[in-house]
């Protein structure tokens, strides 16, 4: 079982990496610290149920061990008093529930030093998970300045093509002189119309930029 999951660990934490270094959206490297953390819980669950079985195999031994010391007084006490037959008994009861008290307690030594592995284990897992969440953190952020700087480049643009627009509205009105006028104030009037048409054209271009930016 656990080393099924330490298989999958490791393979989520390659991938994790893989997609990371092809600079992965950070959309797409969820899914895979996700998966890194399902294996971590799946690794504590496993935990817990070894923990369980060393402690339900100390308290067998620790009984075993309790009818050993009874067998041993038994027989002790049958010696004393001449009974042999009672007495060869309890000895062969008495050395059996001291070899089970010694195979059990060998298991246990044994969970023990598992439980003590898969700790260690599972404190990589977290470290791993823990390194993993500070460089999604980090490919968020570039994605975010990534994504300002086009925003910015794009008003950029469109600021530059009212700059142009209006240079070219201001020139066109500059062309328009007072011999041309039918009236008296055609200056003015011109100026006012030029004003004008810059003015719709800015504010267009205003709500292009608006309707550009909100898609991003």
């Amino acid at each position: 079982m656990f080393e099924n999951l330490r298989r999958a660990f490791r393979e989520a934490v390659d991938n994790f990496n893989r997609e990371l270094d092809r600079d992965a959206v950070p959309e797409a490297v969820d899914g895979l610290l996700k998966g890194m953390e399902k294996e971590a819980v799946a690794a504590k669950s496993g935990l817990a149920s070894l923990n369980e079985e060393l402690e339900a195999t100390r308290k067998r031994a620790a009984a075993e061990k309790r009818e050993a010391e009874v067998c041993r007084r038994r027989e002790e006490l049958a010696r004393k008093i001449g009974d042999a037959e009672t007495a060869d008994i309890a000895a062969r009861f008495g050395e059996k529930h001291e070899l089970r008290c010694q195979v059990l307690t060998e298991k246990g030594d044994a969970i023990q030093a598992e439980v003590r592995l898969r700790e260690s284990e599972f404190d990589e897992m977290l470290n791993q998970i823990r390194e993993a969440r500070k460089r999604r953190s980090s490919i968020e952020a570039t994605a975010g300045r990534t994504r300002a700087r086009r925003s910015v480049n794009a008003a950029d643009d469109l600021f530059g093509e009212l700059d142009r627009m209006a240079e070219k509205i201001d020139g066109k009105g500059s062309r328009t002189g007072s011999e041309d006028a039918p009236f008296d104030d055609g200056r003015e009037f011109d100026e006012e119309l030029g004003r004008t048409r810059r003015e719709e054209a800015i504010d267009a271009r205003l709500e292009e930029l608006k309707r550009r930016m909100g898609r991003r």
